[in-house]
C-alpha cells in the first residue's frame, strides 16, 4: 500500500511539476507567455534584474507588474548586478529550475551559483538563452562561448527562439535532442485605430503616392542606422518618391540626423523619437517596407521583436546578416538579408521590393502568413512543453 501510494505522489509530481523560473523582468511581449504558462502549469516566476531594464527601454515597472495580477510572480532586487534573493530561492521547493543568463559579468556570477544549487540538489535545469554565432574574436566572446558550452553540455534542456540559436549550441558539441525552439512572440496586435492613425500619418506628413522605408528600434551603434542612411541616400536619388521614417531614440541620434543633413536629404528623412505603442501600429500600416540594418559589435541583435512586429502588419522585411531572427526572412519570398555594412547591397534591396508592387504585396502576404503559422504564444508554450516532456522522462 505505501508502495503504491509513493508512486501515486511520484505520477502526480510528473504531470504537474513545481517549476521555478526565473527571467530579467516581466517585458509587455513576454506577460502574455507568462500569463499562459501559469495557467498551465505550477510555476513561479522570480524577475531578477527589473531595474537595469527599467534604464535600457524606459519602461517603468516595479515590484508590482501590471498584467500579473493572476501569476505568482516576486521581484527582487539586487546589488552589485546579483540578486541575492534569487539564489536563495533555487534552495526553495520546486521540481524544475527554468533561466540562466551571461548577459553580464554579474549575470554569470548569478547563473553558476544557480545552477551549482540546482544540479547539487539534482534538479533538472532548463536554460532559456538567444545567443548565436556572430564572428568576433575577442576575449569576451571566447569567455561566453566557453561558458555557454560548458552550461549547454551539462543543463537538462535548452530553449531556443529559432534555428540560428539552435546551430550556435550544437556547433558547441551540445546534443540537438535537448535544445527545443521556442519562438519570440510579439505582443502587438491590429487595432481599429491603427488605421486611423495610419491615415493621420499619410496626411500630417504629405505621404500620398510615396514609398515609405520604415525602422523601428533604439538608435545606438548595434543598430546600423548611419548604413540605413547612406543606402537611402541612394535610394532617394533613383526615386524622388522615397520616404524613410525612424522611430526611437538613443545616443546615436543628433549624429544620425547631421548625416541626413549632411547627405541632403532631411527633408526626406523623418526622426520621429520615441512613440507610444499604441499608435506604432499605424506606422507600420503606413510602410512599404521595413529594414533592420544592424552590425556586429562586441555583441549582436540577438532576436529583435520588430521583425516579428513589421512582418505581423504584412510588411517585406529587411535585415542585415548580423540579425538573429535572418531565419524568419526567405530571400524573395517575404523580403531580403543583406551582408552587415553593405550599402549597395541594402539599396538593391529596397530598390527591388519598391520598384515592383506586385513583388511587394506578395511578400508582405508571405510575412503575416509565416507569424500565424508559427510565431504565435501558442507555438511559444508549446516549445517550452516539448521541453517539460523531455526533462519529465
Amino acid at each position: 500500500m505505501d508502495v503504491m501510494m509513493r508512486r501515486k505522489k511520484t505520477s502526480n509530481k510528473q504531470k504537474n511539476p513545481r517549476i521555478l523560473f526565473v527571467h530579467h523582468t516581466a517585458m509587455w511581449y513576454r506577460k502574455p507567455f507568462f500569463k499562459s504558462l501559469s495557467q498551465l502549469c505550477n510555476v513561479e516566476f522570480v524577475f531578477n534584474n527589473v531595474e537595469r531594464y527599467n534604464t535600457t527601454y524606459d519602461t517603468d515597472l516595479s515590484h508590482e507588474i501590471e498584467g500579473l495580477e493572476d501569476v505568482n510572480y516576486s521581484v527582487k532586487r539586487n546589488y552589485l548586478g546579483i540578486s541575492f534573493g534569487t539564489i536563495k530561492k533555487t534552495l526553495g521547493d520546486y521540481d524544475i529550475f527554468v533561466g540562466g543568463s551571461w548577459d553580464t559579468f554579474a549575470d554569470v556570477v548569478e547563473t553558476l551559483f544557480e545552477f551549482i544549487i540546482v544540479k547539487i540538489r539534482r534538479k533538472p535545469f532548463i536554460l532559456w538563452r538567444e545567443d548565436w554565432d556572430w564572428n568576433v574574436q575577442s576575449f569576451k566572446r571566447k569567455m561566453v562561448k566557453r561558458l555557454a558550452r560548458f552550461l549547454g553540455k551539462n543543463v537538462d534542456a535548452i530553449l531556443v527562439p529559432g534555428s540560428k540559436h539552435m546551430k550556435f549550441f550544437v556547433s558547441l558539441d551540445v546534443s540537438p535532442d535537448k535544445i527545443f525552439i521556442m519562438p519570440n512572440v510579439s505582443s502587438i496586435k491590429m487595432k481599429l485605430n491603427d488605421y486611423k492613425n495610419r491615415d493621420n500619418l499619410r496626411q500630417e506628413f504629405e505621404l500620398k503616392d510615396k514609398k515609405v522605408v520604415l525602422y523601428v528600434g533604439r538608435l545606438i551603434d548595434l543598430k546600423g542606422v548611419g548604413y540605413l542612411i547612406k543606402a537611402f541616400r541612394k535610394l532617394a536619388d533613383k526615386k524622388d518618391d522615397a520616404v524613410l521614417f525612424i522611430v526611437g531614440e538613443g545616443d546615436c541620434k543628433k549624429e544620425l540626423e547631421k548625416l541626413a543633413w549632411d547627405l541632403k536629404i532631411q527633408d526626406k528623412v523623418h526622426f520621429t523619437g520615441n512613440i507610444n505603442n499604441e499608435l506604432l501600429g499605424g506606422y507600420y500600416l503606413i510602410a512599404n517596407v521595413f529594414v533592420l540594418p544592424s552590425i556586429t559589435t562586441y555583441y549582436a541583435d540577438a532576436c529583435p521583436l520588430v521583425v516579428n512586429e513589421a512582418m505581423y502588419f504584412g510588411k517585406p522585411v529587411i535585415t542585415s546578416d548580423a540579425v538573429g531572427t535572418t531565419f524568419m526572412i526567405k530571400n524573395g519570398e517575404n523580403g531580403y538579408v543583406f551582408p552587415e555594412k553593405d550599402i549597395d547591397a541594402l539599396y538593391e534591396a529596397m530598390e527591388k521590393i519598391l520598384s515592383d508592387p506586385v513583388l511587394e504585396e506578395k511578400m508582405g502576404e508571405n510575412s503575416s502568413k509565416l507569424i500565424e503559422k508559427s510565431f504565435t504564444y501558442k507555438n511559444m508554450v508549446n516549445g517550452f512543453e516539448r521541453a517539460l516532456e523531455y526533462v519529465g522522462k
